[in-house]
């Protein structure tokens, strides 16, 4: 996990707005933003902020990816790029590209450029891209996004979720999931 600013909220718990700032619904915030969706239509959908070169979200989105198969978990698949300082610019055009992707293929693409380490420097990012790249961003300062991945959720009582990192046990996070 990379990047935290002080004013983000405990892991797990629910999300909550520094004093004197307007309050930002994190679940509404993400569906405005751009994101591929990984997992069956119509099971409970998770938003999950991800760098795509961050070794973090890869193990996290590997740690899901049994219960998206399975249509237990329907991932928001959201790219931002915040670790360039640590991967000599790589970040940057390999959110690029899964922005440039279809929704619905952006998984797939994300495994294969884990696989090469970098974007795929042949392909020209779209030209919206840069704009959904930039609106991300900015969604992930609004919730106050800690670091990559960020998972964020409504629960089984419409309690708005928000937790850094893989969840610490994924029985209680699945359950904590509605039906």
């Amino acid at each position: 996990m990379h990047w935290a600013p002080a004013t983000a909220p405990s892991a797990g718990v629910p999300a909550t707005q520094p004093p004197g700032q307007a309050t930002t619904d994190p679940v509404a915030r993400l569906a405005a933003a751009h994101f591929g969706l990984e997992g069956r239509d119509g099971a409970p959908r998770v938003y999950m902020l991800i760098d795509p070169l961050c070794p973090f979200s890869t193990r996290a989105f590997s740690a899901l990816a049994p219960y998206t198969a399975s249509g237990r978990l329907q991932l928001a698949l959201v790219p931002v790029s915040i670790n360039d300082h640590e991967n000599n610019g790589a970040s940057t055009p390999a959110a690029l590209e899964l922005l440039s992707a279809d929704p619905h293929a952006m998984g797939d693409v994300w495994r294969h450029l884990s696989g090469l380490g970098h974007a795929d420097m042949q392909k020209a990012p779209s030209p919206v891209a840069q704009a959904a790249l930039t609106l991300n961003l900015s969604a992930a300062h609004a919730i106050g996004m800690r670091g990559t991945p960020t998972l964020v959720w409504k629960d089984r009582t419409g309690t708005i979720r928000q937790e850094a990192g893989t969840p610490d046990d994924l029985n209680q996070f699945l359950a904590s999931l509605p039906s």
